[in-house]
């Protein structure tokens, strides 16, 4: 490892002041959009099925998110870079496409929230974000440390034949410009799918923001040169995210008077993706290995969720109550301590991914391979692979039912049903106004 050049508040001190900002903006524009999304009927109904708040919720809270990742970014452009370097700019210089992808991401979560789009469309969508961090050099060479390595060892062991350094930077472009779109896509379907609980999708993304701070920070510390515009977007970055999510999820948190919607969770994985990205971009691969140790309970939860599907015989975009922290709820975990225990979860995953730091890259592969491989055969011991029928048991449910209400879970699929619940009154915490009725349209 090369020597420290500077210390950890040498690079943090200077952008401090983008966590400010996006806290700041995202927590006095969360009461805003609660407003707007109650007076446009933006709300999410209670089906007794899959959906477990008790009254109507007002969306948009990914909109206040939103706004304050931005004014996070552009405070960052007022101050100076952590270091200086002779006939380079004074200050950071964002990619224009990383704010480009992001509006294209909200747009289309925004649509979502308010009537509804395929997983085709949003699909489509995800993959021509990535396609413009692509085109802005974010991102294209990124497997190049990698298939490096693995050249050398199939030449050391299997005597492969030589490559020109321009056949080989070509394949290094290609591998990486396909694994930029997987990472976009999937990140923005694994903080999708695993915003099923008040405050759940927001405190984990919280957790892997503060994480990947960690890493962008030691990556600063001995960065420098060309790279330190790269070192201080990664710092910038993770400190607007991590203030946007903090600043929204007292709102968020149960029970919730505002949801995210669409609109912030697939935000909050676009960004995290963005990050996974850039830390590929170091000159070591284990920065990578690290940041997806820290994102591993969205993997782990989607990775299950799709193998589950495929082993059912279901189709893998089809919706089930069968999450890690479904399961949880099932087996006798209210609302907030199923939270509770998922924070802990992603806590433990950010821990793992900072000792990677400190390993060498052939050490922390061999840590990530282990790591993984445990959580895999674990949770398939545990039945999170294969929808068991659970025995029709009334159980009470968590404190994201009405008073009163049990939950009996269905034969069919294990779906959660709240049965003999009396009618739970309107929340002032939304809005004092009446809710509009379902007849009535919604009208931006």
């Amino acid at each position: 490892m090369l020597a420290q050049a500077a210390s950890w508040d040498d690079v943090l001190s200077p952008y401090i002041y983008v966590f400010y900002a996006s806290f700041l903006v995202s927590f006095l524009f969360t009461p805003v959009m609660r407003t707007v999304a109650t007076f446009f009927n933006i709300i999410d109904e209670p089906d007794r099925i899959r959906k477990m708040h008790r009254t109507p919720v007002a969306y948009l809270g990914g909109v206040a998110v939103f706004l304050g990742l931005l004014a996070g970014l552009a405070t960052s452009q007022f101050l100076t870079l952590h270091r200086l370097e002779p006939g380079w700019p004074e200050h950071l210089v964002i990619k224009f496409s990383i704010v480009v992808g992001a509006c294209v991401i909200v747009l289309l979560g925004l649509w979502d929230d308010i009537q509804r789009v395929s997983p085709a469309v949003k699909i489509a969508g995800q993959v021509f974000a990535a396609l413009m961090l692509l085109v802005d050099g974010v991102g294209t060479k990124i497997a190049g440390p990698g298939l490096a390595f693995l050249y050398r060892l199939l030449q050391a062991k299997f005597g492969a034949p030589a490559l020109s350094s321009e056949v080989f930077d070509v394949i290094v472009v290609i591998v990486s410009s396909m694994s930029v779109i997987a990472i976009i896509v999937f990140c923005c379907n694994a903080t999708n799918l695993m915003d099923g609980l008040d405050g759940l999708c927001g405190g984990v993304t919280a957790i892997i923001s503060a994480g990947f701070l960690f890493l962008a920070v030691n990556l600063a510390m001995f960065g420098g040169g060309l790279g330190t515009n790269w070192d201080g977007l990664r710092v910038v970055l993770a400190l607007a995210l991590l203030g946007a999510v903090l600043g929204f999820i007292p709102y968020n948190f149960n029970p919730a008077s505002i949801f995210m919607g669409d609109t912030g969770s697939m935000l909050l994985g676009y960004t995290c993706g963005v990050l996974i990205v850039l830390m590929g971009q170091g000159q070591h691969p284990k920065w990578f290995l690290a940041s997806m140790v820290m994102f591993a309970l969205p993997v782990l939860d989607t990775a299950l969720a799709f193998a589950r599907r495929w082993v059912n015989g279901r189709p893998l975009f089809s919706a089930d109550k069968f999450h890690i922290h479904h399961q949880f709820v099932s087996r006798g975990f209210s609302v907030k301590q199923t939270v509770i225990l998922m924070y802990g979860m992603a806590i433990g995953f950010a821990v793992l991914g900072s000792l990677i730091v400190f390993l060498r890259t052939r050490y922390a592969v061999a840590f990530w391979m282990v790591i993984f491989g445990c959580l895999l055969v674990a949770a398939y011991k545990m039945g999170m692979v294969h929808e068991r029928k659970a025995a029709v048991e009334p159980k009470r449910i968590g404190e994201g039912a009405a008073e009163g209400a049990t939950a009996v879970e269905s034969e069919e699929a294990g779906v959660i049903e709240i049965v003999d619940a009396p009618q739970a009154p309107e929340s002032p915490s939304v809005s004092p106004h009446t809710w509009p009725t379902a007849s009535q349209p919604r009208t931006l």
